[in-house]
This record gives C-alpha cells, sequence and structure tokens, in this order.
C-alpha cells in the first residue's frame, strides 16, 4: 500500500465508521449544551490520543486487553452519566444562565471520548490498518484528519440543535441517550 493510499483509506475509513456512531452523537449532545470551541477541543484531542495509541500499540493491545472488558467499562461510564445528567437536570434548568467553565467542559468530553474511544470500531480499524501497512504516521495522520471532520460535523449540529431546541429538552435527552449508548455497548460487548 503507498502512502497516499494508506492515508486517504484512514481518513475514509474513519469518516464513514464514526458518522452516526455514538462518539458523534455524545459531541452533538456536548456542543449543544456547552462552548463548542471547548468541546470540540475535548473530543479531538480525545480521539486523537486514542488514535496514537492505537497506532503505537498496534496488534498488542488487541491482545493484551479483551475486548469485552473495555467495552464494559466504557457502557458503564456512560450510563452513570446519562442518570448523573437525568437526575442533574432540574439543577441544571436553574441554572441555565450559569455558563460551566472551558476547561471542565474540556475535560469532561476528553475523559468521556477517550474512554469510550478505547476498543471501538475505529480504534481497532486504525490498528489494523497500521500493522498491515507498515506506515504508523500516514495512517495516523489520514486517521486524525478524519476525526477532526467529524467532530467539527458534529460541534456544527450541535449548535443547530441549541439554536433550535429548548436547554430542558435538550438535557432530557442528552440522559437518555448516554443511557441508551450505555445499554447498546453492554449489548455488543457480551452478544
Amino acid at each position: 500500500m503507498d502512502p497516499p493510499l494508506a492515508f486517504g483509506t484512514a481518513f475514509g475509513l474513519i469518516l464513514v465508521l464514526e458518522l452516526g456512531d455514538k462518539t458523534q452523537l455524545m459531541t452533538i449532545s456536548f456542543a449543544s449544551r456547552y462552548s463548542r470551541r471547548a468541546v470540540f477541543v475535548g473530543v479531538f484531542c480525545a480521539l486523537s490520543l486514542v488514535t496514537m495509541v492505537g497506532v503505537a500499540i498496534g496488534y498488542v493491545l488487541h491482545e493484551v486487553l479483551p475486548l469485552t472488558q473495555v467495552q464494559a467499562a466504557s457502557a458503564l461510564a456512560f450510563i452513570v452519566l446519562g442518570v448523573w445528567i437525568l437526575v442533574k437536570r432540574e439543577k441544571e434548568e436553574e441554572e441555565e444562565q450559569k455558563e460551566i467553565a472551558d476547561r471542565k467542559v474540556i475535560l469532561q468530553a476528553f475523559l468521556l471520548t477517550a474512554l469510550a474511544e478505547l476498543g471501538d470500531k475505529t480504534q481497532l480499524a486504525v490498528i489494523l490498518m497500521s500493522a498491515e501497512s507498515g506506515m504508523p504516521l500516514v495512517v495516523l495522520s489520514g486517521a486524525i484528519l478524519g476525526f477532526a471532520v467529524i467532530v467539527a460535523v458534529g460541534v456544527v449540529i450541535g449548535r443547530e440543535i441549541s439554536r433550535r431546541v429548548r436547554r430542558k429538552w435538550i438535557v432530557l435527552a442528552s440522559g437518555v441517550l448516554f443511557v441508551a449508548i450505555g445499554i447498546f455497548t453492554i449489548l455488543e460487548a457480551f452478544l
């Protein structure tokens, strides 16, 4: 595989695999409630880091860490966050005008995204592409550019939703979405 093909394949694969994926839905949810810039930075940095880990570790990660355990931890995190959002919903409605500090949003988006992406199909795809092509930096570059595009699309969609839908409905939908993603991840891990 030549470098332009490896780059294009990594870029295209990320676009296809992440479009409508839980990470993009999470990005949309965050961006509909918080600073778009902070959400982009947190999510993009997490995706970049996880992709670098996947490229650097390659096939070894797949052998050492059972995918079902990673997915179970990710599912639990989504369910806990979803329930927390639903329980805290009323308090957030009272504080609707208060903005959460960007660094807190970046950290929250980073941690949840990184956890959600560990062992995800895109990380596994990057691991396999890197191992197969022997061009980890080319694969990394294509994947990171693909993630930048997907995260930007999610942030724009989130911004548009926040302009058209009342905040209380966004918070409710976000909580339900996170719980649903957690349940789906558990089913995916064990079925």
